[in-house]
């Protein structure tokens, strides 16, 4: 961004560089626990980015979001059914 507001310096740049440092703010450092508030948090950081850089229909980092339910969930039966057992 820095080389663009060099050349160009369009409407809205600030905007951006600000919302860019709230979600690099919104990243916690590895290994990350995917916790509601913090998926929250990133996503709204996100979604404020997308929306300074024009982005106003639907969310593409929401859309990567949603394709990867089914993934995580087929981890999840995949882990209940293979590590989880009775308690010793």
């Amino acid at each position: 961004m820095r080389a663009l507001r060099e050349t160009e310096a369009p409407e809205g740049l600030e905007e951006a560089e600000e919302a860019a440092a709230a979600l690099e703010r919104a990243l916690e450092p590895e290994p990350r626990l995917a916790r509601s508030e913090y998926l929250d948090a990133v996503g709204a950081a996100a979604r404020r980015l997308e929306q300074t850089l024009g982005e106003d229909a639907r969310s593409p980092f929401a859309a990567a979001m949603q394709q990867a339910v089914g993934s995580v969930e087929e981890l999840a039966d995949d882990v209940e059914r293979r590590y989880k057992g009775p308690l010793a």
